[in-house]
Parts: C-alpha cells; structure tokens; sequence
C-alpha cells in the first residue's frame, strides 16, 4: 500500500501486469503490462515503493525483468536476469541501488544502480553472484551488510556495495521464511521450526537456537517487543 494505492502483482501465465487498486474501493486505477518476452510468465513477487532522490518509483520484479513505474503506471527502466521466473524474495532498496533475485530455476543475486531509464542491463549493474543466492527466502541489509539464507540453509554475508563475501556459514536446514532483523541481530527460521539468531556483524556469531517442532513457511514478524511466528498449526507471539 501506498498513499491510496495497493499495488498487486498479477504475474500469471495470460497478460502479466502489476494493478494499481484504490485501496478503500477496490477500483482498477491502472495496470501496467510487462514489457518482456519471458517463457515462464509466472512470478509472486510483493512491489516496493521507493524514493531515489526526487522521484517516487514502483520496483516490481517480474519474470525475466525488474522494473521500476511511476505513481501512474508509466515504465520508468527495466533491467534483464535472464530466464528467472517464480520470483518470490522482495526486491530491497538501499543506498542508491536495488537488490534482487532472479527465483528460479538457477538464482542469481543482482546489485542494481537506480536513476537510469530505459533497458538498463547493460549500464546499471554493480555487482551479481549465484553463490548463496536465494530462490524464496528475502535479504536483510543493514549497516552496510547484506544477509541471505540459501534454500539449503546456507547464510551469506556480503558487502552491499561491492558484493564481497565477509562470511558463509551453513546455519540451518531448508529454508523458506525470510529473516528478520531486530535490535541488532538477524532471526532466521528454517522449515523444520527451529530459530537461529546471530550478530548482523561482518563476523558470524550464532548467539541462540530455540525449536517450535512444527512445520514452518511463513516469515516470522516483529511486534511491539515481542515476535510473531506462525507455523502449521499455530500462531505464536514470543516475548523476550
């Protein structure tokens, strides 16, 4: 949601687009067709509103292409990871560039310079890899750090500007939900129930584990002080 807009990805197999809704009427206030020639149409990724200097921009990863709109639908840039689709880890916007997955079957993480217009594939990447890449799981950046969890459980620590690997640790079993990050540290919750929580430091250091036994896919949440977690069959809140 922003100002009186919910934006929503529609990216299915037949005219893939992103709708803008007026959010207490449901209105279509306008759609914006996918600009791509993608063969695996298909994608599940949440939009992100930005603010890059004096422009308000909408990035929606789609597949095969990020792009960035304006508030009125208008294609701003794009920018092509080829043959992603299923899309699923939000795109994160820090310090002047954007940062994507490119979903399946073979993820690449980009680091994406915004201000551009146009194809911009060619003239706004910084960095890229596809160690550690996630194909559901969304990053954490803070302080300059970028985090993200493998669907194998495997944690990467890079350097947001240059994409230098700090530390790569195997730290949990698969994983689907996405981290959170919380006075300071990261929470990562893996399928199997189990939380681990470490330092958002450039050295790894893994301070608890704690295990709810249950099946769990959802990302956990943070509410006042106290966390929300949701697994199979229940919905739990954790204090401190």
């Amino acid at each position: 949601i922003f100002n009186d807009l919910l934006l929503i990805s529609a990216d299915g197999a037949i005219e893939p687009c992103l709708y803008a809704l007026a959010k207490k009427t449901g209105e279509i206030k306008w759609k914006a067709k996918r600009e791509s020639r993608a063969k695996k149409k298909f994608s599940f990724c949440t939009p992100l509103v930005i603010e890059d200097g004096e422009s308000v921009q909408i990035i929606s990863p789609a597949s095969d292409y990020v792009f960035a709109y304006d508030l009125k639908g208008n294609q701003i840039w794009k920018f092509n990871y080829p043959n992603g689709y299923s899309v699923v880890p939000r795109p994160v916007y820090y310090s002047g560039m954007i940062y994507v997955s490119s979903g399946y079957d073979s993820p690449t993480f980009y680091a994406i310079k915004t201000g551009g217009h146009g194809d911009i594939t060619q003239s706004h990447l910084a960095w890229k890899t596809r160690k550690g890449a996630p194909r559901n799981s969304s990053v954490v950046i803070t302080n300059g750090l970028v985090f993200m969890a493998a669907d194998n459980g495997v944690v990467s620590c890079l350097d947001a500007k240059t994409g230098k690997t700090h530390w790569i640790e195997r730290v949990a079993s698969t994983c689907s939900p996405s981290m959170l990050h919380a006075v300071g540290k990261i929470f990562l919750s893996d399928e199997t129930g189990k939380t681990f929580i470490f330092e958002a430091q450039a050295k790894y250091s893994l301070l608890a584990t704690n295990d709810l036994q249950e099946k769990m896919l959802a990302s956990p949440i943070a509410y006042q002080t106290s966390m929300i977690i949701r697994t199979e069959k229940n919905l739990w809140r954790i204090d401190p």
